[in-house]
């Protein structure tokens, strides 16, 4: 991923949360052929082969360290995934989306403790009000209701903010190539055991083999495999509290390919005004950072 930058990290990272938003419609037509782990399982087994095959010359030189640090790192990926699948268990989609959210508050606090500051204005600022949006646009208040799932949705938020400030501690021990097979390798052996245990009996490939299936799981492993070499190596470049306020971005491109594609309906006025603000948070904050820097650039010249 040399193409990946510091001037065009930002713009990899929309990139990555078009491709996020993107995958919650293909998993969800996924979802009629296999239930969740086994599709995780393809999907990380698939993405395995293809590192394999495309990086194979840049795997020779891989250490034990390199190794062990990629699978500490991987380690929040798939607690952050499981604790995902069993909050859809006990609580309402909707519920789910926007608590999984609260990464966008989580990631400055972790970032702001690791490195013994307080969180950034301006971020803070900013994820408040991509999370106002995110309530609006994933809530339905009808159904709104505080249960047991709530706290295993909180979970996954809690270990995908703990992926992305490893990841940006790690960014520059841990090459995005050889972290993406690690990745790949963990996540095929931890979702074939999560499989075997809860979806076992309910595995039938008989009949649901189609092309369909076969150009869903095909689309699925791209996005797995892209977007992990994106953030492996935007992430160098980006704050992890900046890129998980771009993620916000995921329910809006979730929303509105599942009205293109599978005819879901959009909301009303709510589901537009938690748009405008995600859209205003994201963009109020990195016009500020760019404010910011410039300020910085010109008192060091």
């Amino acid at each position: 991923m040399g193409m990946i930058k510091k001037n065009n990290a930002t713009f990899f990272l929309f990139v990555n949360s078009f491709l996020w938003g993107s995958s919650y419609v293909w998993s969800k037509m996924l979802l009629g052929f296999l239930p969740r782990f086994s599709i995780l399982f393809l999907c990380s087994l698939g993405g395995l082969i293809v590192s394999m095959l495309i990086f194979r010359q840049g795997l020779r030189m891989i250490t034990i360290k390199t190794v062990l640090r990629s699978i500490g790192i991987t380690s929040f990926s798939i607690l952050s995934n499981t604790f995902f699948m069993i909050a859809l268990q006990y609580t309402s989609s909707s519920n789910t989306a926007f608590i999984v959210q609260m990464s966008v508050i989580i990631t400055p606090v972790l970032m702001a403790v690791w490195e013994r500051r307080m969180p950034e204005r301006k971020m803070i600022q900013g994820a408040l009000i991509a999370l106002i949006g995110l309530f609006l646009l994933t809530c339905d208040f009808d159904s709104f209701r505080i249960n047991v799932g709530d706290l295993f949705a909180l979970f996954n938020a809690i270990f995908f903010s703990l992926f992305l400030v490893s990841l940006r501690i790690n960014a520059n021990k841990v090459k995005s190539v050889e972290f993406s097979c690690v990745y790949h390798a963990i996540n095929t052996v931890a979702f074939l055991v999560l499989a075997g245990v809860f979806e076992l009996q309910s595995i039938q490939f008989q009949g649901r083999i189609t092309p369909i299936f076969v150009l869903l799981i095909m689309a699925s492993v791209f996005i797995t495999m892209a977007t992990l070499l994106i953030q492996s190596k935007a992430i160098k470049f980006v704050r992890p509290e900046k890129a998980s306020l771009i993620y916000t971005f995921e329910p809006v491109m979730a929303s509105v390919l599942a009205f293109v594609f599978i005819g879901e309906r959009l909301g009303g006025i709510k589901t537009f005004a938690g748009f405008v603000l995600i859209l205003f948070a994201v963009f109020y904050t990195i016009h500020k950072q760019k404010v910011i820097d410039k300020k910085i650039t010109a008192i060091q010249n």
